[in-house]
């Protein structure tokens, strides 16, 4: 159960600006109660398209596809075959409207808003609104599921960062999308799964090539400096991600002098870390670094990753 407090009400507005304050906090509560009703795989189907429909119409940037349990439903939430269409066209195309599951409107209860007729009264309580209790703990996979939702939005605490490693099988798949949210979240979460992957024997290259796709960002390079302490990373996968990140430093030239000269010490730094630890062999790409170090002399630690390439390509001569 949740209960909504009191909403503050600003004074020097009508009482139609403050409605409209109400009547969008009472949407985004029965969002949340409907996200949490498609929890339940067993739902009807009928009321599942209808929630997921309701719900994409309010808000186009939530990620839905957790929720969704077949292609029809992947396909609402994604506007990819039923972009522009009424729920109701989309309804006849599954044959729900004829076996009379349901209408294609649907009414919700909405509390009725409180008319203010004392001046000094500050606040407007709203009634209780009873939100449906879910166990999470009912399967394994629905309480990853859970943990992992959680993690892409904020930063966990060790306990559920061990319950999710503990929950965790080669099985679930993480896509994209969740992927890069998890490494600007939990670096950490997301190098303990590789890990886990490793020690399992499996080959984790799916998720190093979604690691090349993402931006490069601090939580990104200390996620692969993390890695390459713990595991042999390919050849192949550094190469490429350390060519990104020179790449990366040349978005910066043009307006941008201050954040350029962060993301190449970040850089630089992170490249004579991998070297000194011998994770990664500069010869391979000498070139490139060459031309990165050169470019950028101006620059202390672009300066001393140059030495330290040179020393390491010596030592292997």
């Amino acid at each position: 159960m949740q209960i909504i407090g009191k909403i503050p009400v600003e004074m020097n507005k009508t009482l139609d600006e403050n409605y409209v304050m109400i009547k969008e906090l009472c949407k985004n509560e029965m969002c949340s109660q409907m996200m949490n009703t498609l929890l339940d795989q067993k739902q009807a189907s009928h009321i599942r398209i209808q929630f997921l429909y309701n719900i994409r119409q309010w808000d186009q940037n939530l990620c839905l596809s957790d929720l969704c349990i077949n292609q029809l439903e992947i396909n609402i939430t994604n506007n990819i075959k039923y972009y522009g269409q009424s729920l109701e066209q989309i309804l006849k195309q599954t044959n729900l409207l004829n076996m009379k599951q349901i209408q294609h409107s649907c009414e919700f209860m909405r509390p009725i808003p409180i008319i203010v007729t004392h001046q000094s009264l500050e606040f407007i309580t709203i009634d209780s609104t009873h939100l449906t209790v879910w166990d999470y703990n009912i399967t394994p996979l629905m309480r990853f599921r859970h943990l992992l939702s959680q993690a892409q939005c904020t930063k966990l605490q060790q306990g559920d960062h061990q319950q999710i490693l503990n929950l965790f099988k080669p099985e679930y798949k993480i896509d994209g999308n969740q992927f890069k949210l998890l490494v600007e979240q939990n670096p950490q979460l997301v190098s303990d799964l590789i890990k886990k992957l490793h020690q399992l024997g499996i080959n984790a290259h799916e998720y190093l090539d979604q690691l090349i796709q993402i931006k490069i960002s601090i939580q990104a390079l200390e996620l692969v400096n993390q890695l390459s302490k713990s595991i042999n990373l390919p050849d192949q996968f550094l190469n490429t991600f350390i060519i990104k990140c020179i790449e990366n430093c040349n978005e910066f030239k043009n307006n941008q002098p201050l954040q350029l000269a962060r993301q190449v010490r970040l850089v630089s730094v992170f490249i004579r870390t991998l070297i000194n630890q011998k994770a990664f062999d500069p010869k391979m790409i000498y070139v490139k670094l060459q031309g990165f170090c050169l470019e950028f002399s101006s620059i202390l630690e672009a300066t001393q990753l140059f030495k330290t390439i040179k020393n390491s390509v010596q030592e292997q001569q």
